[in-house]
């Protein structure tokens, strides 16, 4: 009985392995990204506070200035422009700190779901097929390969900030990144219909899944 549980054991241990890495890969290359798209995000935010606080070294001249002229400067007010993109970078930063914080506990999941040892043992083989059922029940492979949707719905607003800031100091500039962004979300609705009509279809995106 042994030798069968533990062939048993071997045989499925491939299978849970193979799975656990192809999703453990997925989440390899997500933790990449979203560190180097949060830096990205980063720099681009420090940037764009500047517009929701008064600079200081202005406030100073417009003071002195108004001293001399005995006048007084109208009070400073943020555009609704410069709210709406700092309203979608910070959104964008907190989803890309988000799905980074899923992909670590992914890995976790991921971890646990391998045991050390596949076992020898009838018990063992009841422990694997426990495993495997509660994985399913719980959805670990459609909640594991969900995670970069966040990721994508970050991106979606970053870009969507990014046009609105070109935008503000240049049309051309912001009819580009319009363009460009709207070939990106035009490529993305493509891969995510395709296999409905195709099911054979290898362009794949989260959703088509």
């Amino acid at each position: 009985d042994s030798t069968i549980w533990s062939l048993y054991l071997r045989e499925t241990e491939k299978e849970d392995k193979e799975l656990a890495n192809s999703l453990q890969v997925g989440i390899d290359e997500l933790l990449i990204f979203a560190g180097l798209f949060g830096g990205i995000l980063t720099a681009f935010l420090i940037e764009s506070r500047k517009d929701l606080q008064v600079d200081p070294l202005q406030e100073i001249l417009n003071t002195l200035q108004n001293q001399f002229a005995a006048t007084t400067s109208p009070s400073f007010e943020v555009s609704k422009s410069s709210l709406v993109i700092n309203y979608l970078w910070f959104g964008s930063l907190g989803l890309t700190l988000f799905s980074a914080l899923c992909a670590v506990l992914a890995r976790e999941w991921l971890a646990k779901y391998i045991p050390v040892s596949p076992g020898s043992r009838s018990s063992d083989a009841c422990q694997r097929l426990l495993r495997v059922k509660r994985a399913q029940q719980w959805r670990l492979e459609s909640v594991v390969t969900g995670i970069p949707l966040l990721i994508q719905l970050a991106l979606f607003l970053f870009s969507a900030g990014l046009v609105l800031f070109t935008w503000n100091n240049s049309v051309a500039l912001g009819v580009l990144m319009l363009f460009l962004t709207g070939c990106g979300i035009a490529l993305y609705i493509l891969g995510t219909l395709c296999p409905l009509f195709s099911p054979a279809c290898p362009f794949q995106t989260t959703m088509s899944r």
